[in-house]
């Protein structure tokens, strides 16, 4: 069934069209052509014509002018809009007319860098240029010919972190021809992993002027609100902004769906993980290649396993339907099997999570299922644009969740589709953070004391040589440890090292995957059940010294979630200001966390069925945090005066947990990034208050910046209680009520009334 014809079904199935609170339609848009330049080489024409480019686009156009002048540029245009031949083309002009330019691409992801290998040697078939990609899964064979004779270089931050600048002699060659750097997927460079690109990139900057070469650099996002601000806070040069977008797209319809309600006493709604599936099944049936976004890994592979046993059937080969799941931690031979099967389409659906998110080739989809909205703006057009990548028409469903910040949004799609894709957050004078790649940079050229690292560093330096890593002669700093010290230091704020997931079963002794070591804890400890493409396998030794987590396959009826305990312990305090009717502690925490145990939560009713004890040592943390406290004579403290004494610990958590929800559409980030943890009398601070801390070593500036935007996330929590047609509480507003609350009070009654105080205290101080 063609796809306009399914979506005319769906717009008279009255019980589908009573759960959606905005369905858009955006009218088909004509392309804006350009002659191809009069100065491109009959190869790079022969490269086009066998991909049956006559044209460029005029954005492409616009873009071969800035970059053949040597202008630094950054492209945003949507998805599917040619923008990797708006920097390809120029890059090869050059690399042809000049045979000792080199060039370095870089991207966020081993299967980017892959992908873009491919679309370029389609392109210079007619040439003999060398273009190799050079990250972790690259032979030694290979990395050797590669440093020799590579006229392109495909890689990515972390390789060129941890493999190329530490080993810059070897790369002599390269360096000193290096003419042009590509940045690609620029909004991912925000937060943690922005900031250390930041510093990477002076590192690599400092490389090639050692060596003489002072590179262009193009850079290319599909959608970010401040394009040019972040790439030249990533890079420290100013850029030239193209975003005038030429071209063509068909007819696209946004759907914004909250699932049905399944108890509306309690407020439960049907699961996205049931919803995103019975719709995914709806489009599969009608021959609609479909994406499903989940927010999670076992999200992922729930998803992809309930398709496929609701399609099994060895009468007719599961009605010829092929649903595949795509995550991190699946490795690279079978993310690459699932790519290559969606683009000859011999896979007709995968559930993915943000793995996909980015612009690797997978041929044409027709419909994006979003299950769960993720955690921007431009995160949601980006799982959006995946649906589209023709002129043909197209659907992306944003499907709630049952979690606040999802009800907020659904329940407001004005604020969602009027509101502007977000500006990138990046702090790269982080000191954590800065140190880091000043040890890094010191080992790879000794510094010097005129020199400027994005700024004014010797006190920081001079603190390096206090720990004894670095020492000070003839006014330069030099590297005096005997470590490697980009091996200790994670480029995105997690674990250094992947824990190998090994199959133990029948003695197979496979390994089927990996993930990060701070992710093992809580989903390969031991008895955890871990899915894989749609098996089950128990894990029955995690070895974290030994990054090695042994698994067995397995058949139950249930999949596991781990439980987390915290406990904060303040460092200092280097601020107290008085805002939105609390006072604001700023200051520096140790956050310790444990996992204790884990739920058992049965598959297809997510009902939970039983707990397990986990025996894991706990996990330190140094971080940036505040406690907002409800001080005397204050907004919040009068109107904390007003809750009874038995609901005062239910109806604190519950605001911790609303601040934690709705602080991530304020100030741009995911709700991973921000902790918060309620306390009755701190024993520290001895107030009543919230703890809201960054969730990442050395902090990145997100509970400083909170503060700012409490009076709005505030106002958001306080509509998210009064507009949920629950009784008690529910996972949509202040969470369900907990069994040994039974016998209190409605602690979402009072959970209303204490932010309505609040409110009207805070505005008679205003």
């Amino acid at each position: 069934m063609p796809l306009q014809e399914l979506l005319q079904e769906l717009k008279r199935n009255r019980s589908f069209n009573e759960h959606i609170t905005q369905w858009l339609v955006m009218p088909p848009k004509k392309g804006i052509y350009s002659d191809l330049p009069s100065d491109i080489s009959p190869k790079l024409t022969s490269g086009l014509a066998s991909q049956g480019i006559e044209k460029l686009y005029s954005h492409q156009a616009e873009s071969w002018s800035c970059i053949r002048a040597g202008s630094d540029t950054v492209i945003v245009t949507p998805t599917a809009s040619g923008k990797s031949l708006c920097y390809n083309l120029p890059i090869l002009q050059s690399l042809l007319e000049n045979p000792a330019a080199r060039a370095l691409y870089l991207f966020p992801t081993k299967a980017l860098s892959q992908d873009q290998q491919a679309a370029l040697d389609e392109l210079v078939s007619d040439t003999k240029m060398l273009i190799y990609t050079y990250d972790g899964d690259t032979p030694s064979s290979i990395r050797m010919a590669a440093r020799q004779g590579g006229r392109i270089i495909i890689s990515n931050p972390d390789m060129l972190h941890s493999g190329v600048l530490p080993n810059h002699t070897k790369w002599t060659h390269f360096f000193k021809n290096l003419s042009f750097i590509v940045l690609d997927e620029l909004h991912i460079y925000t937060g943690v992993f922005g900031s250390h690109m930041a510093n990477l990139l002076r590192r690599l900057l400092r490389v090639c002027k050692f060596y003489g070469s002072n590179p262009v650099i193009t850079a290319a996002s599909a959608s970010i609100g401040n394009p040019g601000e972040l790439a030249q806070s990533l890079a420290g040069r100013s850029f030239t902004v193209i975003e005038n977008n030429g071209a063509p797209s068909g007819e696209k319809h946004l759907i914004l769906y909250n699932p049905p309600l399944v108890d509306a006493v309690q407020g439960i709604r049907r699961s996205v993980i049931l919803e995103s599936q019975h719709l995914a099944m709806t489009f599969l049936k009608a021959g609609v290649k479909t994406i499903v976004f989940a927010r999670s890994r076992i999200n992922a592979e729930l998803i992809a396993s309930y398709i496929n046993d609701r399609f099994a059937n060895v009468y007719n080969e599961n009605q010829r339907i092929k649903v595949e799941s795509y995550r991190g931690g699946h490795l690279p031979r079978e993310r690459r099997n699932v790519e290559k099967g969606l683009r000859d389409g011999n896979i007709q659906g995968v559930v993915s999570t943000n793995a996909l998110e980015l612009g690797i080739d997978i041929g044409g989809l027709d419909a994006a299922i979003l299950a769960g909205f993720p955690s921007s703006v431009a995160s949601a057009w980006q799982r959006a644009g995946r649906a589209g990548r023709s002129n043909d028409v197209s659907v992306a469903i944003m499907m709630a969740s049952s979690s606040p910040t999802d009800q907020y949004l659904v329940r407001h799609p004005d604020y969602f589709f009027s509101r502007s894709v977000e500006s990138a957050f990046i702090d790269p004078s982080n000191l954590y953070i800065l140190g880091d790649h000043l040890k890094c940079a010191s080992f790879e050229i000794p510094f010097e004391e005129s020199e400027n690292f994005g700024g004014d560093t010797r006190d920081l330096l001079a603190y390096l040589e206090e720990q004894g890593v670095l020492r000070h002669t003839s006014g330069r700093w030099f590297w005096s440890d005997r470590s490697y010290p980009s091996e200790h230091i994670s480029m995105r704020g997690g674990a250094d090292e992947n824990v190998a997931i090994i199959d133990e079963t029948k003695g197979a002794n496979l390994v089927i995957g990996e993930m990060d070591s701070y992710s093992a804890r809580e989903m390969l400890h031991n008895e955890a059940i871990y899915l894989h493409r749609g098996e089950q396998y128990q894990v029955n030794r995690l070895d974290l010294a030994g990054r090695h987590a042994y698994v067995e396959s397995c058949k139950v009826n249930y999949f596991t979630d781990a439980i987390v305990k915290r406990d904060i312990k303040v460092l200092s305090e280097d601020l107290r200001r008085d805002v939105a009717g609390l006072q604001e502690r700023l200051g520096d925490l140790l956050i310790r966390s444990e996992i204790s145990k884990y739920k058992k939560i049965r598959f297809g009713s997510h009902e939970n069925i039983g707990y397990g004890n986990v025996h894991l040592p706990e996990y330190e943390m140094h971080t940036q945090g505040a406690f907002l406290a409800f001080n005397s004579d204050s907004a919040s403290r009068l109107a904390w005066e007003g809750v009874p004494e038995s609901m005062k610990i239910p109806v604190l958590g519950r605001i911790a947990t609303l601040i934690q929800v709705a602080a991530p559409i304020f100030l741009l980030c995911s709700i991973r990034d921000i902790g918060v943890s309620e306390r009755i009398r701190d024993p520290h601070h001895e107030l009543s208050g919230i703890y809201v801390f960054d969730n990442f070593p050395g902090g990145i500036g997100l509970a400083e910046s909170l503060i700012e935007q409490l009076p709005r996330i505030l106002a958001a929590a306080l509509d998210l209680v009064l507009v949920c047609p629950c009784q008690t509480g529910c996972p949509s507003c202040v969470g369900p009520k907990d069994e040994r609350e039974i016998h209190t009070l409605n602690p979402k009654e009072f959970t209303g009334k204490f932010l309505d105080a609040w409110m009207r205290n805070l505005k008679k101080e205003v």
